[in-house]
């Protein structure tokens, strides 16, 4: 098993660095560090704003809310394994014709997908923390401690993620009357029994009191949902093959206002037929997108000045560019090379798809006005999710064309992604904080990216696509 893992750890970081490079990719944790350090450095002005226990909360959920993001292997199964960087076939397929188990191959998979994010993402976090930690006059012994609890905070939402999608795998109905079930007694314990089941995370508690139970229980929460859905996991290979009608006529057809139609229809039958199929909207949108709920619920209730539902639209904005990320997500360009059809022509289809799907989030935002009665800023509302949401597509798609799951992981393009996004997300807040009504004009960003993307058309026009 170690064997197949070592494998495994050298075949991902050769499939990343031939993409980009050793050194960029390489600079990935580096840029990460540096991020942390600076973030760090802002830790007094948030204490101003914040309770010192609840930004430690927001930090260890928001690793929670990382390992949701990528735990969704119950949902993707085989198709993950065999076709993560498109048409290559990974170690993880050799299943298939060595005699080695599907399932010893997907637990090397996971435990070397755990040691990549571990790597790239938590380690560099608290590495930027002590980095900074002299200059805040912390002790330094606190960043072991944060770094193991930051790491079981991952793993949290990664094995639950899992567990998640694995029973979704087997029966949506199953899943949703287990969340319909833990929703009414989350509600009941917060309402009747005055509990606050935001602080119950066994891996913040440790962090304010380690104890040998808490560690325990922080694994148990982490081995128990895991080890189900690796015994569950559906990988079968059926012995009949997968047939559809044609639907790519009928489809188009109801799709005639936009001149992209063929090619919206390609990407929703894909997003349908793939494995997962809109279970992904669920489990890569929906589910995180609640969590982000609560974390701004914990926020503003000591920042008072700023309005919920502005807050929540511009995170609702720049949250939903990820959809553009699951239409590229198995969607090579040499589909398209041997036909008369340019990188723009795909780009421009790709977007008219996320528009559509992004009008879920319209939906959403609508719902969450109407439940918190704060129809008054539904206008302002609007403007931010729309001008925040156009505007991080554009920016993805400059930098990343039709890869953006892969080039990202190159320092210098998520450098550039963090520049010209971060400052957005500052301004806008700040101008809600200020006066919602202002935000009445951030319409202008959707001018910018229009701009922007009719830029980035011309500039993958030109460049030799890659076949990773």
């Amino acid at each position: 098993m170690l064997e197949i893992l070592k494998s495994m750890i050298r075949e991902e970081w050769r499939a990343h660095s031939s993409i980009f490079g050793n050194l960029m990719f390489a600079l990935f944790p580096a840029l990460l560090t540096a991020f942390a350090f600076a973030c760090a450095l802002l830790l007094p002005v948030f204490q101003t704003i914040l309770p010192v226990k609840q930004v430690v909360l927001l930090a260890h959920y928001a690793f929670v809310l990382l390992g949701l993001g990528v735990g969704g292997f119950g949902l993707f199964g085989r198709e993950v394994m065999n076709r993560r960087f498109g048409q290559i076939s990974l170690l993880a397929y050799s299943s298939r014709i060595l005699p080695v188990s599907e399932r010893e191959i997907f637990l090397n998979f996971f435990v070397k997908d755990i040691i990549y994010y571990l790597l790239l993402w938590v380690i560099p976090f608290v590495l930027g923390f002590a980095l900074a930690s002299p200059f805040l006059a912390i002790n330094l012994s606190y960043s072991p401690l944060l770094l193991l609890t930051l790491s079981l905070s991952f793993l949290t939402g990664l094995s639950l993620m899992f567990f998640l999608t694995t029973i979704y795998a087997h029966s949506s109905k199953i899943l949703m009357s287990i969340l319909i079930l833990f929703a009414a007694l989350g509600l009941l314990a917060a309402s009747y029994f005055s509990i606050d089941l935001l602080a119950l995370l066994p891996s913040f508690s440790f962090f304010y009191m380690p104890s040998l139970n808490l560690l325990f229980l922080s694994l148990i929460l982490i081995a128990v949902p895991s080890s189900l859905s690796l015994i569950f996991l559906k990988m079968d290979y059926p012995e009949k093959q997968r047939r559809f009608k044609n639907s790519l006529a009928m489809l188009s057809n109801k799709l005639k206002f936009s001149r992209y139609s063929n090619f919206i229809s390609k990407d929703f039958l894909d997003l349908q037929r793939s494995q997962g199929g809109f279970g992904k909207i669920i489990f890569s949108f929906l589910f995180p997108l609640a969590f982000v709920w609560v974390l701004l619920f914990i926020f503003l209730k000591f920042v008072p000045i700023v309005n919920f539902l502005v807050m929540f639209s511009i995170f609702l904005g720049l949250f939903s560019s990820s959809i553009y990320n699951w239409l590229t997500e198995f969607d090579l360009f040499t589909s398209y090379s041997f036909l008369p059809v340019r990188v723009s022509t795909v780009i421009k289809s790709k977007l008219n798809s996320y528009a559509i799907i992004n009008s879920l989030s319209l939906i959403i935002l609508i719902l969450a006005s109407s439940a918190m009665n704060q129809s008054a800023y539904f206008l302002p509302a609007l403007f931010s999710f729309l001008s925040a949401s156009s505007y991080a597509v554009a920016i993805t798609v400059y930098l990343a064309g039709l890869h953006p799951n892969v080039l990202l992981y190159n320092a210098k393009i998520f450098f550039a992604y963090l520049f010209l996004i971060a400052p957005l997300l500052v301004v806008l807040i700040l101008l809600s904080a200020i006066d919602p009504f202002y935000l009445l004009a951030s319409p202008v960003l959707i001018l910018i990216s229009l701009h922007i993307i009719n830029q980035s058309c011309k500039k993958w026009d030109s460049w030799e696509q890659p076949s990773f």
